[in-house]
This record gives C-alpha cells, sequence and structure tokens, in this order.
C-alpha cells in the first residue's frame, strides 16, 4: 500500500469513526508521520526496539549480543526527544503515555 492510498484510508476512519484511535508506526516515513499526526492519528510511536529482547536490555541491563534479530525495518528513527520537539514545533502538544509493569 502506497502512502497515499494509507492517507486517504486513515482519513476515512477519521471521518466515519471520529473517536477511533489510530497509531501510526515507526515503519512509515518522518515526512507521512509528520503530515498524517496533523490530520488523523491519535497516537505515533518513538524511540522504538524492535530487536526480539529489546526491552528486556532497556529495562534490565541485558547486553545486546544477547538479544533478538529485529522483527521489522523502522523507517522513523527519530528519539523521543527529537519526536517530541517535532511535534511541539509544528504546534502540536505531545502527550506522553509510558507502561506501568505490574
Amino acid at each position: 500500500m502506497h502512502e497515499k492510498q494509507l492517507c486517504q484510508i486513515l482519513c476515512a476512519y477519521r471521518i466515519f469513526l471520529p473517536y477511533v484511535g489510530i497509531t501510526v508506526s515507526s515503519r512509515e516515513q518522518k515526512q507521512f508521520r509528520d503530515g498524517i499526526v496533523k490530520i488523523a492519528a491519535t497516537k505515533v510511536s518513538a524511540g522504538v526496539s524492535t530487536g526480539i529482547g529489546d526491552h528486556d536490555s532497556k529495562y534490565h541491563g541485558i547486553q545486546e549480543s544477547e538479544t533478538g534479530d529485529e522483527q521489522f525495518e523502522i523507517a522513523d528513527g527519530r528519539s523521543f526527544g527529537q519526536m517530541y520537539h517535532d511535534m511541539a514545533s509544528n504546534g502540536l502538544q505531545p502527550v506522553l503515555n509510558d507502561y506501568i509493569y505490574v
């Protein structure tokens, strides 16, 4: 699916389901994510890990060599800080969310 088609689908969802959450992952290009967050997306990811076990290495100090292969390629490799800055400089108010491990 091309970005133009994805944009059309996401805009249709936004029109027909105005309260539904739409998440755009870092698999999409920076330019696409910067545009779609203004018109349709409610969530975007930033600073993600795609390798098997990468989250454990972040939170529990496991060496990177002990983690598995990446599950998919990241097209938008911006860090969390850069993503926050880019959204704020475009007039958006980033709202942060993190998972709580219980």
